[in-house]
C-alpha cells in the first residue's frame, strides 16, 4: 500500500508540483488506496490543497506575491479584513521593516503579505511550502522544523497540524541533522542581511503554535545581526496579530462537497482579521549589546503587553 510514497517523495524532492498532483490523483482511483485516502481527507484535505496549489502558484509567478494572495483568500478564506494605523502603512512602503506575530494556519503568510504588500517581503517560511510551489521559493528563507511525536504536535497545534507534520514526516524525513541547522542559520543571516539592505521580512516567531509558548529564538538572532548597522534608516518593527483562524478553519477553506461547503457558509462567518500595530524603532526597544535570546524574550513581552496576550 505505501509503494506508492516512493514517487510522491520523488516529485516533493524535485520540487515538481505538476507530478506530484498526477501521482496523488492516480493514488485516489486505485481500489486499495481509494478508502484510506478519502478517510484521511475527510480530516485533512491533501487532494483540496493540490488542486489549489498549481494555480497559487502560476499567479505568484505572473503576478507576485501580493495580487495572488489575495486571489487566495478571496477564492478560499471566505471574507478577510486588515487593520491597520496610518503610521503602519505608512512605515511598510518603504525602508526595513521587521513584520512579526502569530502563525495561526498555512494561510496566514499569505495573509500578510496580501496586507503588507511589498514586492521586496522575504518570509521566515517551513521549508516545505516552496516544495510544493515552486513559484514562491524567491521570497522563502527556508528553516526545517522537527516533526515531533503524535502527542507533541497535538500539543502544539492540534489534530489537523499533527496529521499535516506527519505527512510531510513521510514526505521528507523526520530527523534535523547538522546540515539543516546550518542551513536554518543561513537562512537568518539572509533575514538580517535583508533587512540591512532596506528591505521587508516576515517572521512568526510563535512556530504555528496553538498555545502562548516562549517564542523562537531566531527573531533574537535577526535583531541582534541588523543592531547598529542598517545604512541609512533604522528597522522598523510592525506587530501583527492574526484572528478567526485556524488550522481547521483553512481546511475547510479548501475542502469539498457540501459538508465543507455548509461549514464555510455558516460555522466560518467571522472575517479572517490581521490587526497590526503601530510601528516601533526595533533598536529602542532592543539594546544592541543585549543577547539574542534576551531580545526574543524583550519581543514577546511587548507583543503581549500590544495585543492583551
Amino acid at each position: 500500500m505505501l509503494r506508492f510514497l516512493a514517487p510522491l517523495r520523488d516529485a516533493y524532492a524535485a520540487g515538481d508540483l505538476d507530478q506530484l498532483v498526477a501521482v496523488y490523483g492516480r493514488a485516489r482511483c486505485r481500489p486499495d488506496l481509494a478508502l484510506p485516502l478519502r478517510l484521511l481527507e475527510a480530516v485533512y484535505p491533501v487532494w483540496g490543497f493540490l488542486q489549489t496549489a498549481p494555480e497559487l502558484n502560476r499567479r505568484i509567478a505572473e503576478q507576485g506575491l501580493a495580487p495572488a494572495s489575495r486571489w487566495l483568500l478571496d477564492a478560499y478564506a471566505g471574507p478577510w479584513r486588515c487593520e491597520m494605523p496610518d503610521a503602519t502603512r505608512h512605515a511598510l512602503t518603504s525602508g526595513p521593516v521587521l513584520v512579526y506575530g502569530n502563525h495561526l494556519s498555512l494561510l496566514t503568510p499569505f495573509l500578510v503579505a496580501a496586507a503588507v504588500d511589498r514586492a521586496d517581503l522575504r518570509i521566515v517560511s517551513a521549508s516545505y511550502v516552496h516544495r510544493l510551489l515552486p513559484s514562491y521559493e524567491p521570497f522563502s528563507l527556508p528553516v526545517a522544523t522537527p516533526h515531533g511525536s503524535w502527542r507533541e504536535e497535538l500539543q502544539r497545534g492540534g489534530v489537523r497540524s499533527a496529521i499535516q507534520s506527519k505527512i510531510l514526516g513521510l514526505m521528507s524525513g523526520t530527523e534535523i541533522t547538522q546540515r539543516t541547522r546550518e542551513k536554518n542559520r543561513e537562512s537568518l543571516l539572509a533575514g538580517a542581511a535583508h533587512l540591512r539592505e532596506g528591505g521587508c521580512l516576515l517572521v512568526c516567531p510563535e512556530g504555528g503554535s496553538i498555545r502562548h509558548r516562549p517564542w523562537h529564538a531566531g527573531i533574537g538572532h535577526i535583531v541582534h545581526g541588523v543592531a547598529g548597522q542598517t545604512q541609512n534608516q533604522p528597522v522598523q518593527g510592525v506587530p501583527y496579530l492574526e484572528q478567526h483562524m485556524s488550522h481547521r478553519r483553512a481546511c475547510v477553506s479548501v475542502g469539498r462537497g457540501p459538508w465543507a461547503r455548509l461549514r464555510r457558509r455558516f460555522a466560518y462567518r467571522h472575517p479572517v482579521t490581521i490587526r497590526f500595530a503601530d510601528p516601533i524603532t526595533l533598536q529602542d526597544l532592543t539594546p544592541a549589546d543585549d543577547a539574542p535570546e534576551k531580545i526574543t524574550l524583550r519581543l514577546q513581552a511587548h507583543y503581549r503587553r500590544l495585543f492583551n496576550r
